[in-house]
């Protein structure tokens, strides 16, 4: 946990790149960790987290009260004898402290639930930040890949020009029926339809990373990077990946911090019914005024010390219930965290095959590219010098420009299988 955090704040001290500037994948990841507002707000919430620590030692602490009472008393009996009743005034200065000596183990258990909630809260951000990462590999190989498709459909474009000039010159020497000129002209405006389906899906790719960025969308940019880039997964065998996952997953740390934090909780609900303590001193002074001037002034000062034992032992039977409550609830919590950790190993398995996958899916990529590409440039030759048909020719530029969208498909899958194989693990 400790070195995927470290390489994430170093990602972050990166320079935020300048504006129209090109983007590698390190400049993005280190500005999406900088500015992203749902990063920050896990910030934040450490800090309110920290306050909650101080605010929990604090009941531990002596806490002083100080007081100050005026009264004016007024009786219009001009009979009355009672001193307590005579006309007067008073003033009452007071001060106390108050020392927790045992609050049925209940300020114990809250201080430990408070340190717990931060670092939960710290493994809540590296959730985050591990996720906001994996956006922004895909968002980053999303736009390589749009612009590798729409750069291909533009070069099928061009090359479907050349047998629809060919097609049209044989129709109008009426060597070659209008049905081969159609036949062009449909795949021509199928590979100009789908060169508009990848500019917007370019589109959508860069929307997509600039909220990740927190990118305004006056701000310019492009992207240095390639579907080539090289790939180094976080593992090298399933069960290798396994152990790490169940090792640095933040969900994991997250679930067993809830956990512990209910059976916090089930503690500070048992000290309800517990004895609780506190040692108090007061200092008060007090003086008496009264209106009239044959009765004799009084101004005291007096201290005290006192020990306060109270106890709750029965409440109607809700202290019970709520006992029972949650330890029922650390128990679904234990449950779940039993289901995640499952529901973690599937991820780390499914992703690491997907990676495999890929993989050996580039090798055959390869070589169907190169023979394409070989079979398009001998039926370009043989329609040239009239020995192959216009079809040949066709059929050629469509495999050849299945090929090179497949190519771009297993590369960007490399990529994408290796994001999510790395977010699976906890991070690289």
């Amino acid at each position: 946990m400790k070195k995927t955090v470290i390489a994430l704040l170093l990602m972050a001290l990166g320079a935020s790149p300048l504006r129209g500037a090109s983007l590698t994948l390190r400049d993005c990841i280190a500005r999406g960790l900088a500015n992203n507002p749902n990063v920050k707000t896990y910030h934040i919430q450490i800090d309110e987290a920290k306050e909650g620590v101080r605010e929990a030692v604090g009941s531990f602490l002596p806490s002083v009260t100080l007081g100050y009472t005026y009264n004016n008393l007024y009786n219009a009996d001009k009979k009355e004898r009672d001193t307590d009743y005579l006309e007067q005034n008073n003033e009452t200065m007071s001060a106390r402290i108050s020392q927790p000596l045992f609050m049925g183990g209940g300020s114990v258990a809250g201080l430990k639930r408070a340190r717990q909630t931060e670092e939960y809260r710290r493994y809540e951000l590296q959730y985050a930040q591990l996720y906001l990462v994996r956006s922004i590999r895909t968002s980053f190989y999303d736009i390589l890949k749009a612009q590798a498709q729409s750069r291909k459909w533009q070069e099928s474009v061009k090359r479907l020009e050349n047998p629809q000039r060919i097609a049209s010159a044989w129709v109008a020497q009426r060597l070659a029926p209008r049905l081969r000129v159609l036949e062009v002209e449909v795949e021509l405006s199928n590979a100009r339809q789908n060169l508009i389906a990848a500019n917007t899906n370019l589109k959508v790719a860069q929307a997509s990373l600039r909220e990740s960025l927190s990118m305004g969308t006056s701000e310019s940019f492009s992207l240095d990077g390639k579907l080539e880039d090289p790939v180094n997964p976080a593992c090298s065998g399933v069960e290798s990946c396994i152990q790490k996952a169940l090792e640095r997953r933040a969900e994991l740390r997250m679930m067993g911090y809830n956990v512990e934090m209910s059976r916090e909780d089930a503690k500070i609900i048992a000290a309800r019914n517990l004895p609780q303590v506190s040692l108090d001193a007061a200092m008060v002074d007090y003086s008496r005024d009264y209106e009239k001037k044959r009765y004799n002034d009084e101004d005291r000062t007096y201290y005290t010390v006192s020990l306060n034992v109270t106890m709750r032992p029965f409440q109607g039977g809700r202290n019970i219930a709520a006992y029972r409550r949650q330890k029922a609830a650390t128990r679904r919590m234990e449950a779940g965290l039993q289901h995640q950790k499952e529901a973690i190993i599937t991820e780390v398995q499914t992703s690491f095959q997907q990676m495999e996958e890929s993989r050996a899916r580039l090798s055959v990529a390869t070589d169907t590219l190169r023979e394409a590409e070989e079979a398009y440039r001998v039926a370009q030759r043989s329609v040239e010098l009239g020995v192959s048909s216009l079809d040949d020719l066709l059929n050629a530029e469509l495999r050849l420009t299945r090929a090179e969208l497949s190519m771009i498909e297993t590369r960007h899958a490399i990529q994408i299988a290796a994001a999510r194989l790395d977010y699976a693990v906890g991070g690289m």
